[in-house]
Parts: C-alpha cells; sequence; structure tokens
C-alpha cells in the first residue's frame, strides 16, 4: 500500500492529467522514434535511458545530452526525433486512451476542476487534441504546457502552477501520471499521484507513493467512487 492516506478518507477537488501516455497513446511514437534515432546516428542508447527522459521538457533533455555525450550534436539527434513525432502526430495523430472521455464526464458531474499539465510544446499538444475534434478549452479548466514553466520534472512546479490555474491546493489534487519523473514531480509537490501504467513499470517509490496504480483510465472513476478496492493492480 502507498503511505498515501486512504482515498476514501481524502477529499479531492481537483484532476491534473498528463498527456503523452495518459491521454493520448502518443509514448509509443516517441518509443518509435528513439529506436529509428538509434539507427540513423548509429547510437546504443537503451530503453531505460528513454524511459528516463519521460516527463522531462525539451530543453532540459538535449542539457543532459549535452553534459553527458559531448561528442553528439544534441539538438541534430533530438530535432530528429521531435521531427518525426511531429509528422507522425500531424498526419496521423493519436488514438486517446481507453476511459478518458467516460473519467472526463464523472469529474464534470462531480464538480471537479480540471487541469491539463504537459511537457510538450502547445502547439503540438493541441495538434493531437485536434486531430480527435476535442477542443481542450472545453475540457479543461486550466492549461500549462513546457513553455509556461521553467524548470522541469521532477521538479513539481508544472504541477502546481496547473493548481493554481484551478484554484485549489495541491492536496486537494489528483495528478494523473505515466512517468516515473512524473510521479516523483506530483509526490514532491504534495499532490495524489496516480500512476497509470504505460510503457514504463513502477518503481519501489512509485509503488509507496502512488494513491493507486492502474492499467488504465476506464478503472479510475469506480476507485473514486469506492466501488473497488484500493489495493493496486
Amino acid at each position: 500500500m502507498a503511505d498515501t492516506d486512504n482515498i476514501k478518507h481524502k477529499i479531492f477537488r481537483g484532476a491534473i492529467f498528463d498527456m503523452d501516455g495518459v491521454i493520448f497513446d502518443s509514448e509509443v511514437l516517441w518509443q518509435r522514434a528513439f529506436k529509428l534515432a538509434n539507427i540513423r546516428f548509429g547510437l546504443n542508447f537503451d530503453e531505460k535511458y528513454r524511459q528516463s527522459c519521460c516527463g522531462k521538457d525539451e530543453q532540459t533533455i538535449r542539457k543532459e545530452l549535452r553534459e553527458t555525450n559531448p561528442g553528439l550534436d544534441a539538438d541534430i539527434y533530438r530535432d530528429f526525433i521531435v521531427n518525426n513525432v511531429t509528422e507522425t502526430v500531424e498526419n496521423y495523430g493519436a488514438d486517446l486512451k481507453n476511459g478518458f472521455s467516460e473519467l472526463i464526464a464523472y469529474l464534470k458531474c462531480n464538480k471537479y476542476k480540471i487541469a491539463l499539465a504537459t511537457s510538450s510544446h502547445k502547439e503540438r499538444a493541441l495538434k493531437l487534441f485536434n486531430k480527435k475534434n476535442l477542443n481542450p478549452l472545453c475540457i479543461f479548466d486550466g492549461l500549462v504546457f513546457s513553455e509556461d514553466v521553467r524548470v522541469s520534472k521532477p521538479d513539481p512546479a508544472i504541477f502546481i502552477s496547473a493548481a493554481q490555474k484551478i484554484g485549489l491546493p495541491p492536496q486537494e489534487c489528483i495528478v494523473f501520471e505515466d512517468s516515473l519523473n512524473g510521479i516523483r514531480a506530483a509526490k514532491l509537490g504534495g499532490f495524489a499521484p496516480v500512476m497509470v501504467k504505460d510503457l514504463i513499470e513502477p518503481d519501489d517509490y512509485a509503488q509507496k507513493s502512488c494513491l493507486f496504480i492502474v492499467k488504465g483510465l476506464d478503472e479510475v472513476a469506480a476507485l473514486l467512487k469506492g466501488e473497488s478496492s484500493d489495493e493496486k493492480n
């Protein structure tokens, strides 16, 4: 069990969503582009390294690359990955994750304030929603993109900004995340993290820190209603 209080004994009024891997099945796009970049540049970066980047903003990823791989042109390398993902999004978009629409309907019905907090740039994020004929302004009460904060996850700044936009303190907000950096950011900020498993498995920190861990957003409403056990899946 997490070291967080039992969900039935907590009162939440806000829900903050990460985007890639939580709302859209888009982490697979980054994973594919990462593998193509390994081939293109003759690199052997492994999946563990890729996952360590998840949740971080582009500026931070490039800065860390320059520090750890001085022989690699970080901008050319990352431009290749970002452009590959952007092209795929523009041409095809990404599938909406199961249960998202139903969970949003449940949250709105129960008067939750809802925010988006993504480390993606605003332009690409909006394209993902537009491809599914979704208007983020009709879904969320507050929007925060990578351009809006100066520091990256696992710093909690992006979630704190999102909470401010919906006028709630962190302790009254659930954060839906799929990355370990995002889980750390939420916990450090005083939020209640919920890990939505995508390509990354929960580590010991997530196991101890998350309110609960789910296989998909379609499990969340039942947990919030107390209709399921609060044990992690």
